[in-house]
């Protein structure tokens, strides 16, 4: 009988830096209900190396490690790592450690105890002005253009039942425009959103692969307006 109530997915690419770390700070919280799945997406550097040194170095239950071959996109490793999951329960979040690796838990223990229709996510605390204006613009343009109200669509972790999952997934964006048609879908389908607060704290090692620097949040909002527009038509 599978044991395994919950699931994460974690995409890494080019985090070799920071593998360490994240399997470290996932040790602890290691136990026969919670699966850990890792995808290294497509990854140029020795991420893939180090993932395997690591696994066997740091021992941790039910952990998945799932190799892309060709970096497609963020929302497409997210989406072969939730594939593969086993749990009921099932969520993403990132590699970079920005986030506390333990609010994974905090979500999955608040989706627990919840309706059938709801999804949690995080909520950034602790960011800049500039980073919060940017959030803050984005998010109402999302409100104005799709007449849905939406708030720090990017944080994380996302974590919602696998019954919901397995009604998106087929229309599901490969890009990190997967973050803005979770929570769209939830909308649309009539789904409560629950945001919790999550710590933001910096990056120790790489760069940030969505919006880092301005250049990055500029290509990032370009891509993410393109995509409003694609899902307003679409809806009409």
């Amino acid at each position: 009988m599978n044991s395994i109530q919950y699931s994460i997915v974690i995409p890494c690419y080019n985090e070799e830096e920071n593998l360490e770390l994240l399997l470290n700070s996932i040790q602890p919280l290691s136990n026969k209900n919670l699966q850990i799945i890792i995808v290294d997406n497509g990854s140029t550097d020795n991420s893939s190396k180090a993932l395997k040194t690591l696994s066997q170095k740091i021992p941790i239950k039910n952990l998945k490690i799932v190799s892309v071959k060709d970096n497609l996109g963020y929302g497409d490793g997210i989406i072969k790592g939730l594939n593969q999951a086993d749990g009921t329960f099932l969520g993403w979040t990132h590699a970079d450690l920005q986030t506390d690796i333990n609010d994974i838990i905090t979500g999955f223990n608040l989706i627990k105890g919840s309706s059938e229709k709801t999804i949690i996510k995080g909520k950034r605390t602790n960011r800049g002005i500039f980073d919060n204006i940017f959030t803050i613009l984005m998010s109402i343009i999302c409100t104005i253009i799709l007449k849905k109200s939406f708030s720090d669509v990017n944080a994380q972790p996302k974590i919602f039942r696998q019954s919901f999952y397995l009604k998106i997934r087929e229309e599901a964006p490969t890009d990190f425009s997967l973050d803005l048609y979770l929570l769209f879908m939830a909308k649309k389908l009539k789904y409560d959103i629950i945001d919790f607060p999550v710590f933001f704290n910096k990056r120790l090692h790489g760069e940030a692969k969505g919006g880092g620097s301005i250049k990055t949040k500029l290509k990032l909002s370009i891509r993410t307006f393109s995509y409003i527009l694609d899902i307003y038509r679409n809806e009409k």
